[in-house]
């Protein structure tokens, strides 16, 4: 097993610290169904590697969107602030509840 920035290459399977699996380009394309399907059912991670030592991240369109609106609602400095109020008082139990009619 040989270790590369923080990458183990052991049987043509790429295993990161962080807990993504990661995955040689010709191993995707050998299974690139299978991938998909952990990926979106499981909310998994993976990194596609090339021999080239080039890498992209895989993740959900669901994990995608979530990330792409977190870092829209953060990124105004007003909104941050409520956001960071609000749950401030939830975690102190400092909120009303209130019933909406839908």
């Amino acid at each position: 097993m040989t270790n590369l920035n923080n990458i183990c290459y052991n049987d043509n399977i790429l295993t990161k610290r962080l807990g993504m699996q990661a995955v040689l380009y010709s191993q995707t394309r050998n299974n690139l169904r299978g991938i998909i399907n952990q990926v979106c059912d499981n909310f998994e991670e993976f990194i596609i590697t090339t021999k080239g030592k080039q890498s992209i991240v895989v993740i959900s369109q669901a994990e995608y969107d979530s990330m792409k609106e977190t870092i829209y609602l953060l990124s105004s400095k007003n909104n941050r602030d409520r956001l960071t109020q609000a749950v401030k008082q939830i975690e102190s139990s400092k909120f009303l509840k209130k019933e909406l009619d839908v």
